[in-house]
């Protein structure tokens, strides 16, 4: 990044919900280093960070090293952005201006040929708005530790960052081909395994292998748990075709897929992982 001069402002071009890492992956698979938004303001007014602000973005050729990307997501050509969406917006302009001598603050198609960030997107009530809160924070990282950040692969999207994910964590020694097999499907129960030795004392063999004293020593999890276990949870869901953010973080999105699992397999429909279930 060179001296920042400018803030360009972008939608995500879809109505659908999309998480940061949604972006992330997709920006990846693109060939770029990464999401090429400096930041990602979600329809709740959630306010994730993406590329570091001392490295150029990918979001518009032109300015990439002089300005700092901001992404709403929705698609602004076919809905109107909420008003939680659009203060949210308008701090993090405050907190960036607090930082930069910013010189201008443009729509993505200011500056190329493209309807970003949409008819409907509210440019003027932006710029122009007034901040809500009289002392500013800066926007935090989307998890506490830094292995977490986006930007440095910490999050899971694909079988082969699980598969990344299992060797960093257990030794498994997996290869890293994307490819769910015998050796990765062994490799998740081995570390469910050492979980269960780890934090519950079960005494289990750490043999990969899902008998009965594994399933025995299975527990109940549920919304507000976080940790490894929930990660192998959200991980076994993600194989069985359900899309959701891996994130040790067992919270509202995990229980809806939970839940949806258990309607799909005509199972009570509590939102509860049973260990029955294992």
């Amino acid at each position: 990044m060179k001296n920042v001069e400018g803030i360009l402002l972008h939608h995500s071009g879809v109505t659908v919900l999309q998480t940061v890492e949604t972006i992330h992956n997709y920006h990846k698979n693109k060939g770029w280093a990464g999401i090429g938004y400096h930041y990602y303001v979600r329809k709740d007014g959630s306010i994730y960070k993406g590329r570091p602000e001392t490295m150029a973005g990918a979001h518009c050729p032109s300015v990439n090293s002089t300005s700092i990307g901001i992404c709403a997501e929705g698609d602004f050509n076919t809905e109107t952005m909420s008003e939680v969406q659009k203060q949210a917006i308008i701090d993090l302009i405050a907190d960036i201006k607090s930082r930069y001598n910013i010189t201008y603050i443009k729509g993505h198609r200011d500056i190329l040929a493209t309807s970003c960030p949409g008819n409907n997107f509210p440019f003027n009530e932006i710029v122009n708005g007034t901040v809500s809160n009289t002392t500013q924070q800066t926007p935090t990282e989307t998890n506490e530790d830094k292995s977490s950040d986006i930007f440095n692969d910490g999050l899971v999207n694909c079988i082969y960052d699980i598969q990344e994910w299992l060797n960093r964590h257990y030794n498994t020694g997996l290869a890293l081909d994307n490819i769910y097999g015998t050796n990765t499907h062994k490799a998740l129960i081995k570390g469910l395994q050492t979980e269960l030795n780890t934090q519950f004392k079960k005494g289990l063999a750490v043999d990969g292998i899902f008998g009965t004293k594994t399933k025995n020593a299975c527990i109940n999890v549920r919304q507000g748990a976080s940790g490894n276990i929930t990660m192998l949870i959200q991980m076994a869901l993600f194989i069985k075709g359900y899309s959701l953010s891996m994130d040790k973080k067992f919270g509202s999105d995990t229980a809806r897929i939970v839940k949806q699992f258990q309607s799909d397999n005509r199972l009570s429909v509590d939102g509860i992982v049973r260990k029955k279930y294992f």
